[in-house]
């Protein structure tokens, strides 16, 4: 039985959703929405129905936290606010339609990275957990785990610093690279508390782009098939732990459609295409 942690939306029935919520959660520039990317076309080729989402696409106020985040005005409590609304719009008219027709729902972010800018800003913590108490549990949290030092040269090759990545907006620095380096490493330790409190299962994001979506889509497989998962914090194994035919076999039962599951060379394709098409760095914040 799907449930939420606390509130339930009016006319939201949790007995109706057969799909699957699975979130991809991390820092800024960890590479979030490049596995999303990946993820998308390979659960696709198991023949299974995808909603991928993001923080900041909500119709009713993503380009309002956009433009105003480009003024550079935003008060700490507005900021949760809104991003509080965005979450909301996106839940009712995205994620609960989708997991109600039995999509696998894919969210690069979820409330946890919410509620850790906000209580890195001084939010109060059980104020934080109130306000997204009406957000679905997921049925997997993967959280790509870096360290800042391995974190700032993909942010410095790839857009550079940015003003809200780097809490410019609470003044840690003066200097952009030393604000950034304090933010995030605050940030980062944010996530592990969540990590233990919401039990999200960690993913070592330092080696190869190939390496970290082996691991991405091993873990989504076994949820997918009902396998129990590795225990908190374990680092998935790089596919040389396991023979290559062994993990691309790890593929999800097709629904009764009549068409054959999908081989590993048929797999291997879309992947490999989807791995040249992923743009470097991590463009969603």
């Amino acid at each position: 039985m799907r449930e939420t942690y606390g509130a339930i939306l009016p006319g939201m029935n949790l007995a109706e959703m057969t799909g699957k919520l699975i979130v991809v959660e991390g820092t800024d520039g960890v590479g979030r929405s490049t596995q999303i990317k990946l993820l998308r076309p390979w659960l696709e080729q198991q023949g299974r129905a995808v909603l991928d989402t993001a923080i900041k696409r909500s119709e009713l106020a993503g380009n309002g936290i956009q433009q105003a985040q480009e003024g550079h005005t935003l008060g700490r409590i507005t900021l949760s606010l809104f991003y509080a609304t965005d979450f909301a719009d996106r839940l009712e008219h995205e994620i609960v339609p989708a997991l109600r027709a039995g999509f696998v729902v894919l969210t690069d972010r979820y409330i946890y990275s919410l509620m850790a800018r906000a209580i890195v800003r001084g939010a109060d913590a059980t104020w934080v957990r109130n306000a997204y108490s009406f957000a679905l549990k997921p049925d997997a949290i993967f959280y790509l785990r870096i360290g800042v030092d391995d974190l700032i040269p993909r942010v410095v090759f790839s857009r550079g610093f940015d003003y809200w990545e780097s809490g410019m907006d609470i003044h840690p620095s003066e200097d952009m690279y030393d604000s950034f380096r304090k933010y995030q490493t605050e940030l980062l330790a944010e996530f592990d508390n969540l990590a233990k409190e919401f039990n999200f299962e960690v993913i070592d994001a330092t080696p190869d782009l190939r390496t970290v979506f082996e691991g991405l889509r091993a873990g989504i497989a076994r949820v997918l098939s009902g396998e129990p998962r590795e225990p908190l914090f374990s680092v998935t194994p790089s596919p040389s732990a396991e023979a290559p035919e062994a993990a691309s076999k790890k593929v999800v039962e097709m629904p009764a459609t009549g068409k054959p599951a999908a081989s590993s060379e048929d797999e291997t394709q879309p992947v490999a295409q989807a791995l040249a098409r992923a743009a470097e760095g991590d463009a969603t914040r």
